[in-house]
């Protein structure tokens, strides 16, 4: 019998997670290096994106930039992971903020989670403003 799938919600422990301003429609948390419970240590870079419209629990787009396996979610928990598309020579986390620099790329994302109403209302420079703000925080973490 399989297991009702249920859609993720947004971090309830924020601890290590950062909050990117992106307006006041979306809800958007960046961590640089997640690393799930119980894994063991290794050598691969886990940042996550999550993305909440504001107001809502459950979360409608999950990027999963990692060092290898490089995916997202839409709809996380209820639809299986995308593969995510990385040029060569372009890292992971690069090819995830293509979806906010060219911001039909995420409307389209937000539409396919069922959040057509939310999408259409999103500023281009919030979602550009929102790819600074990951990029600052990932340098940072990697700098350290």
């Amino acid at each position: 019998m399989e297991r009702p799938r249920h859609q993720q919600k947004m971090p309830e422990d924020r601890s290590g997670w950062h909050r990117i301003d992106a307006g006041p429609h979306l809800e958007i948390l960046f961590h640089p290096n997640r690393r799930p419970a119980g894994r063991e240590p290794d050598q691969i870079e886990r940042p996550s994106i999550v993305v909440a419209v504001a107001g809502k629990h459950e979360q409608a787009l999950r990027f999963d930039p990692f060092s290898m396996g490089a995916h997202y979610h839409i709809r996380p928990g209820l639809a299986d992971q995308v593969p995510l598309p990385v040029a060569e020579g372009q890292s992971p986390l690069d090819a995830t903020m293509t979806f906010f620099e060219k911001p039909l790329r995420f409307r389209g994302l937000l539409a396919l989670a069922e959040e057509d109403g939310v999408a259409s209302q999103l500023r281009d420079e919030e979602l550009g403003n929102a790819a600074a703000q990951i990029r600052d925080l990932s340098a940072a973490h990697k700098g350290r």
